[in-house]
């Protein structure tokens, strides 16, 4: 009983302890907000703050909070000062025109116990060290050159991709899971840019598959959790998924490791592979670098790279392609007038290579119209200020996290007409892209932070979904569900079952070359 009685008294401290924070927090937010205005944006509850408002698809909660409140909102997740951006012009203000102030990431368990305590360049925190990293990105690793020398691996894989399609149909007979498939394509994409090689589930410690391992890491990374909210609760790690982040890390370590060994011992003559069998992958470029006199690339920078490529290589491509075709699937009208425009140039007698794309100004409408629609990280990856700031007449104070809304700014009806339809023909005679620019369509993010892979994810997306609706007429059961499930990603919440028609007048699987 007296065990028990200390144990009742140690839980009072703490609840008291909890409440004295809060009071003494929105004291100090309030008294700030006198002297300074904040954005407008809902009042808080104790502890949670405005949480139980954004529900299960967290996108679309802050999208109905902005109506009330406006494009420029202030609110407190658990103990986190918040802003969240939701117009093309506040947008602009956070990744442009004060870019800088807010050029960092806010603290995450995920980046400490997954990205190797935020070494990668995703999660990161602006620094010296990750500009090196980001440089190495852009000059070294996603040049223009270098996607260029992958058309190969592409286009092989997207072939390989068409033809698994086919024979899990039984020729047309059932319906195949779509998703599967694209995430395997991506999978093996991936792998062979930065290692040459796929990797079977054979390949990973313990067991455990290779998609397993992905999609743990999504999940954990995109899970609700009270630690990074409530960071005075973070030692109890009430959910358990700090333990889950550093059993999946486990497992990708090893596999970065063995990835890197592979490299070491073949660059090392034991293996030495005759020339032109090799092409010079990621990883053997960042080994080059590390070589090189006046670099300092780690062993662990180049494990955190590996881990952004697994992460950003995989599910953003292979989701975005799903998305396209639950789209065009659900208008027939735009799906025919894409495989009208790939049969002029192409004809049916062979499949579409990389180069033919380029011509394909419908298709990569479809594209953009889609990204508008449903972008992969419908809020990105949230910045933090690194300093008080002042935007539009209102004061974001320093540590504040902030979220740019961009699912919210694709579907603005003061922007765009008929907003919520799907309409690729309104980007036909335009140059509006998605690299930043243009502040109306921001799929991968602006500025220092913007996504450095744009390129090579768009490369892979646009032949993996011209050579789908150039090869197959595909139907679904039933009406196409387009509920979406909420995450690092924001995927469909079902997979996509087709069943696919072969349309090409050559028979397969005679034409498997892309000549």
């Amino acid at each position: 009983m007296e065990s028990l009685i200390y144990s009742l008294n140690g839980f009072a401290t703490i609840g008291l302890g909890i409440f004295f924070f809060y009071y003494c927090f929105v004291h100090k937010l309030r008294g700030d907000g006198r002297k300074m205005k904040l954005p407008p944006g809902p009042r808080p509850w104790p502890l949670i703050g405005s949480v139980h408002l954004l529900g299960t698809l967290p996108h679309q909660g802050l999208t109905k909070l902005a109506k009330k409140y406006g494009s420029i909102m202030f609110l407190r997740l658990g103990s986190i000062p918040t802003v969240v951006v939701s117009s093309p012009a506040m947008a602009k203000e956070f990744l442009k025109t004060h870019d800088l102030v807010f050029a960092t990431r806010p603290y995450s368990i995920f980046g400490k116990y997954v990205c190797y305590d935020h070494k990668d360049v995703a999660f990161g925190p602006y620094g010296e060290s990750w500009r090196q990293m980001r440089k190495l990105l852009t000059v070294e690793l996603l040049t223009v050159k270098r996607t260029e020398s992958f058309r190969f691996v592409r286009e092989e894989e997207v072939s390989s991709m068409i033809g698994s399609i086919w024979q899990e149909s039984g020729h047309g007979a059932q319906c195949v899971d779509v998703k599967k498939r694209l995430s395997s394509l991506t999978q093996n994409i991936t792998c062979r840019m930065f290692a040459s090689r796929t990797y079977s589930d054979n390949d990973l410690n313990g067991g455990h598959s290779f998609r397993q391992m992905v999609e743990e890491m999504f999940a954990v990374a995109g899970a609700f959790n009270l630690s990074d909210l409530i960071t005075s609760l973070d030692w109890i790690d009430m959910q358990g998924i700090r333990r889950r982040m550093q059993a999946v890390h486990k497992i990708f370590d090893g596999f970065a490791e063995k990835v890197i060994d592979e490299h070491i011992h073949r660059r090392s003559g034991e293996r030495k592979p005759k020339e032109g069998d090799h092409v010079k992958d990621m990883v053997d470029v960042m080994l080059s670098m590390a070589e090189t006199k006046g670099q300092t690339i780690l062993r662990v920078d180049i494990k955190a790279m590996i881990l952004d490529m697994v992460n950003a290589g995989i599910e953003t491509s292979s989701t975005l392609v799903e998305w396209a075709m639950s789209e065009l699937l659900r208008n027939p009208e735009t799906l025919a007038r894409a495989q009208k425009e790939m049969e002029s140039t192409v004809g049916r007698e062979r499949r579409v290579k990389e180069s033919d794309v380029m011509s394909f100004e419908y298709l990569k409408c479809v594209v953009k119209e889609t990204l508008r629609l449903h972008p992969p990280l419908p809020l990105l990856v949230p910045r933090e200020s690194m300093e008080g700031c002042s935007v539009a007449g209102y004061f974001i104070p320093p540590k504040t996290r902030v979220f740019v809304n961009v699912w919210a700014i694709g579907r603005d009806e003061n922007v765009l007409e008929d907003a919520h339809q799907f309409k690729p023909e309104r980007f036909m005679g335009s140059n509006k892209d998605v690299k930043g620019q243009d502040f109306d369509l921001l799929p991968f993010g602006a500025g220092r932070r913007g996504c450095p892979g744009i390129s090579m994810g768009l490369s892979i997306s646009e032949l993996a979904l011209a050579q789908l609706i150039h090869c197959f007429d595909c139907s679904v059961e039933g009406e196409v569900d387009m509920s979406e499930e909420f995450g690092l990603t924001v995927p469909r919440k079902n997979s996509l079952f087709a069943c696919p028609k072969w349309r090409l007048t050559t028979e397969y699987p005679s034409d498997t070359c892309f000549a």
